[in-house]
């Protein structure tokens, strides 16, 4: 189905941000035994300019695909007469690739407001460009319309919308007694939907957080060692490994569909089942089309 299709489409997402993060979250005192002390100063650096950014990036696509995987359920359970048309996989794969284009664009700007540069002792420095500087630019691209894209405007979307999931699935309960397959496994990715929801709107809260503290403090003075912020620093991103980690967990345990397709991908039947499907397909048209014959004869 396109809400199977869509979950792939989030699970690749989630082992591209764990990943990125596995490579940033690596302990400084760990880069330092394995590259040197300075080598390790340098890759420090280096991931917090560039690969924390592609980290944003990809954690971006998944929040995408969370509303996608919601949107895909909010339309089967409460808008079922639209589910033909709006739950399709041609639908699914267009957000899917939208939501990698919008991401990318969106956090473009962050890639180009710091730079590397190396003094004579081959250490690297983080220095910041002018655009850092602008106040018309931290206010309306770095707080505001960050806040809305990952923060506000998912949080809200993703709560109103499983608000009515729940409703609805409420209503239909009390009506109907869902005993048919086809009824149990449209319950458990409604179900794995909204956990996976519930984790996104928690996880998302300390990134949300780290941006208030931002405001409130010098932010990259107080995250240093003995700093007022210093067992923080990193809660954001454990939070997110976490949130992408478990949503794997999630599909599987919940989601019948998924962890059945799981399964064929690793025995490798994906391909038996589609040739055996095609066989059967066309002796069945071959026997219908024998049957008009004599029918009609």
């Amino acid at each position: 189905s396109s809400t199977i299709n869509c979950l792939f489409m989030l699970a690749i997402a989630d082992s591209l941000v764990l990943v990125t993060y596995g490579f940033q979250l690596i302990p400084l005192g760990l880069r330092k035994i394995l590259f040197g002390w300075f080598n390790g100063y340098n890759y420090n650096n280096v991931t917090m300019v560039y690969l924390s950014e592609v980290n944003r990036t990809f954690g971006q696509v998944s929040c995408f695909l969370t509303m996608v995987v919601t949107f895909q359920r909010y339309v089967s359970v409460c808008l079922p007469h639209r589910a033909k048309a709006l739950c399709t996989v041609r639908i699914v794969n267009i957000m899917f690739v939208v939501s990698y284009l919008v991401s990318i664009v969106f956090f473009l700007p962050n890639f180009l407001t710091y730079y590397i540069e190396r003094d004579e002792f081959n250490r690297y420095t983080v220095m910041s460009r002018p655009i850092v500087f602008n106040a018309t630019y931290q206010i309306l691209y770095s707080s505001i319309a960050t806040f809305l894209i990952t923060y506000v405007i998912p949080i809200l979307t993703l709560t109103f919308m499983s608000v009515k999931i729940l409703r609805a699935m409420r209503q239909q309960s009390s009506i109907m007694q869902e005993t048919q397959e086809r009824s149990r496994a449209r319950r458990e990715l409604t179900i794995s939907s909204i956990a996976i929801v519930g984790l996104f709107i928690i996880c998302q809260s300390f990134s949300s957080t780290r941006k208030v503290l931002m405001w409130m403090y010098p932010y990259f003075v107080a995250a240093k060692c003995n700093g007022e912020l210093q067992f923080f620093v990193f809660v954001p991103h454990v939070s997110m490994v976490i949130n992408s980690a478990s949503n794997f967990v999630i599909y599987v345990i919940f989601a019948t569909g998924f962890r059945n397709k799981v399964k064929r991908l690793f025995r490798g039947r994906n391909k038996v089942e589609a040739m055996t499907t095609t066989a059967l397909g066309g002796d069945t048209l071959q026997s219908s089309n024998n049957h008009t014959q004599t029918d009609k004869y």
